[in-house]
């Protein structure tokens, strides 16, 4: 008769569930397979999916029970890579939606807010624009399929059992200061013209009092910031494709074992 032991079927569960783990991590922090509009069914199957199929590629796993606290351990430093892999691509998108929400800022329309279910909050229509704008890039440059192939190389650089180094955590850190910088980037051609709006507006106000400024300087300044998000448009384009370049390159960086 043929008999399991007890260690073989945890070895065997943990074979599976700890690569499920860090495939679900991705899912729950990547901007675009994190989308509110995805089924959570979808998701939970499109992970066994991937689960499925990597597992029989995995590097030997720790001989660790994995009802225990060194199993569960595990469980918890898989689901922080996954995580860890997908901040990094959802620092890119907050970078462009930060940009939108300063551009409507200064052209004026603070007040035309959306509701964005990625978010469940209201945010700029500008800033709604370029996450769309943004999104189908990533999904035009092929970004869905190399942060899955990155997914899958985590697993040779980063193996199971391997505990996240200190300094990628510290790195990892110091890549959300790029949310601030990508921002103010994107957003600089808009706000400059803007910025030299405001001051012809203030000059002429200064020439001659009896100018209404509020009459005048609202509608030039949102013509001007159209015409300005208009002509900046397609030099987006190579932009956004740098900074996903970046991430996906800071991605390869952060895997890296102790």
């Amino acid at each position: 008769m043929f008999a399991i032991s007890d260690a073989q079927i945890n070895l065997l569960v943990a074979y599976f569930v700890w690569p499920f783990s860090r495939i679900l991590g991705v899912l729950l922090a990547d901007p675009l397979l994190a989308s509110r509009s995805i089924p959570r069914r979808f998701k939970a199957g499109f992970a066994l999916l991937l689960t499925l199929l990597v597992a029989p590629l995995l590097p030997p796993l720790p001989t660790v029970p994995l009802v225990s606290a060194a199993g569960l351990l595990i469980v918890l430093q898989q689901l922080m890579i996954g995580i860890i892999i997908g901040f990094v691509m959802r620092i890119v998108i907050t970078a462009v939606e930060l940009a939108g929400f300063i551009m409507a800022t200064q052209m004026g329309l603070g007040f035309a807010m959306f509701f964005d279910p990625q978010h469940a909050a209201q945010v700029p229509a500008v800033s709604r624009v370029l996450t769309i704008l943004t999104t189908l890039l990533f999904l035009a440059f092929d970004g869905h399929h190399i942060l899955l192939a990155a997914l899958m190389d985590s697993f040779d650089k980063m193996p199971i059992g391997v505990s996240v180094p200190a300094l990628s955590l510290r790195l990892l850190a110091e890549w959300g200061g790029h949310l601030f910088l990508w921002g103010l980037w994107l957003s600089l051609p808009v706000v400059g013209s803007l910025l030299v709006t405001n001051l012809a507006i203030g000059v002429m106000t200064r020439a001659a009092p009896q100018f209404n400024v509020f009459s005048f300087g609202f509608p030039l300044t949102l013509m001007i910031g159209f015409i300005a998000l208009y002509l900046v448009l397609p030099l987006l384009e190579p932009a956004i494709a740098q900074i996903y370049r970046d991430g996906f390159g800071f991605i390869s960086k952060l895997l890296i074992a102790p």
